[in-house]
């Protein structure tokens, strides 16, 4: 009888945690590419006004995460453009795009 206590335990856990799975899997992604031939671009990404993860993106990679697309999704670099970019959409795919001034701008559409 010992040995059905850590069974019914998992099995109560794996039952609790598998709506968070499922909800985690419908989230669309937001993919950011760095199009730039040699410069990293530095950003934070902010979800509803909270800075949520720092962003080192290097030149040709991309950086991408699932978001709840009723989440407001904003992106604040070194170097860009504007103060923010923003409000980014759940979903779509941006790309940081090289500006006058040796600064950055974003645009819609993968790299």
């Amino acid at each position: 009888m010992p040995t059905r206590l850590p069974l019914l335990a998992t099995l109560a856990a794996a039952a609790l945690l598998a709506p968070l799975a499922a909800r985690a899997a419908d989230k669309p992604l937001l993919a950011v590419t760095n199009t730039q031939a040699e410069r990293v671009a530095y950003c934070t990404l902010l979800v509803d006004g909270r800075a949520r993860t720092k962003l080192a993106i290097r030149p040709g990679k991309t950086w991408s995460d699932a978001f709840d697309p009723r989440r407001e999704l904003i992106l604040v670099c070194d170097r860009s453009t504007s103060l923010k970019f923003g409000p980014l959409k759940a979903g779509q795919s941006y790309r940081i795009v090289e500006a006058p001034g040796a600064k950055i701008g974003i645009a819609e559409g993968g790299g």
